[in-house]
């Protein structure tokens, strides 16, 4: 999950001061994304840079991040038209905290505005306060609604949370509701896959999120397989894809990328910006941000991001440089992953492994455009290998 976030130059001050730091010649910045590290536990099989806080060291960061903000926007050129909050659970925080965030970064009216949220802290008051603070769009971490699979995810929201959740959502006037999922957790059965993607649909929100569980390093997920406890199924996985892909479309979500589907004109736009490679801005600890040929990260460590940026300073990073030639293959690769597919002119010098390809029913090619079909798109990433 990429750290990006929106938000336009002409926001946050009435008094004006000239750049830290002007890059002339960038293009502008369009997508900007906020980490918030906070969670109220950590789920075993997650690899994000997260842990849990009090609400007095969320206000801490929340000032921290302002901070942080005011240097970027002094630096670079934005006008963003999206602007992600993601995690960790930024639907934890005190809702004093966010409304200052949140004004601080208006104003916002052309940009799509996404939260990231755990069913069980959303409240009718919080809905209310995000709708009216500008929030246009959830993204609900729901993963299963079978009580065992949320037990072996180390998740503490039940089934019925997510009802009342998308309930509450709706009520306080959101459309646009993500549902995040997760296939392929130790233990889960095919049927109990589907019995979630029919639940899923039948609360009818505008985009599902299908995850095939990854096991990470430094994860209790990751050594519990190492240790030999769990293995992975890839045939199951597979199974569980394609049955995501055959109920999603059935009921008229349209796979736009691998893992992700959305009724027509729900697509997000932010993840969108990812793929295609546009550039983008990261804040908050663990956040990357990648801007022409540079790419930064912020050092996952909320207490030195904090201290820094209260002392006047940059937040601790690690920076690398980046050529043309690895921004192309990073473009072709993600395309590769979407239903826009790439321009085939970036692989000609490869036409006899892209005829192959659309030979075995793995890709196709219309308009001098060259995309994989739903069964290439599991093979996406190696497929990619052969053209980069």
């Amino acid at each position: 999950m990429l750290y990006l976030f929106p938000m336009a130059l002409a926001l946050l001050s009435s008094a004006r001061r000239e750049p830290i730091d002007p890059y002339p010649g960038l293009e502008t910045v369009r997508h900007l994304y906020v980490h918030t590290p906070f969670c109220a536990t950590v789920c075993p099989y997650c690899a994000f840079y997260v842990h849990t806080g009090s609400a007095a060291e969320m206000r801490s960061f929340v000032e921290a991040l302002l901070l942080e903000w005011d240097r970027l926007r002094r630096t670079y050129p934005i006008a963003a038209r999206t602007l992600y909050f993601g995690g960790g659970t930024p639907s934890l925080l005190p809702l004093d905290a966010f409304r200052r965030l949140a004004e601080a970064l208006r104003p916002w009216e052309s940009v799509e505005a996404t939260l990231e949220a755990n069913p069980r802290t959303v409240t009718p008051e919080k809905a209310a306060a995000w709708r009216e603070l500008g929030i246009g769009r959830v993204s609900l971490g729901v993963q299963s609604l079978d009580p065992a699979v949320l037990r072996t995810l180390g998740r503490r929201h039940r089934p019925r949370d997510v009802e009342r959740t998308m309930a509450v959502l709706r009520e306080a006037g959101f459309e646009n509701i993500n549902v995040d999922l997760i296939f392929g957790v130790p233990g889960q059965s095919i049927a109990s896959w589907k019995e979630t993607l029919e639940g899923v649909i039948a609360m009818a929100p505008a985009h599902i999120s299908a995850y095939e569980l990854t096991y990470e390093e430094d994860t209790p997920f990751f050594e519990a397989r190492a240790a030999g406890v769990w293995r992975e199924d890839e045939e199951r996985s597979i199974a569980m894809y394609r049955e995501a892909w055959s109920l999603l479309e059935a009921a008229g979500y349209r796979q736009y990328e691998i893992s992700n589907y959305a009724r027509p004109g729900r697509e997000c736009l932010h993840n969108q910006g990812y793929w295609m490679g546009d550039d983008y801005l990261g804040l908050g600890p663990g956040a990357f941000s990648t801007v022409g040929l540079r790419r930064w990260q912020n050092r996952r460590h909320t207490g030195r991001y904090v201290a820094a940026l209260s002392a006047g300073r940059e937040p601790p990073r690690e920076e690398e440089g980046l050529s043309e030639e690895v921004r192309r293959r990073e473009r072709l690769m993600l395309g590769l992953r979407t239903s826009r597919g790439i321009p085939y002119s970036w692989i000609e010098g490869e036409a006899e492994r892209a005829r192959a390809l659309i030979g075995q029913g793995l890709a196709e090619l219309s308009d001098g455009t060259f995309r994989l079909t739903p069964e290439g798109r599991l093979l996406a990433d190696g497929i990619a290998g052969l053209f980069v």
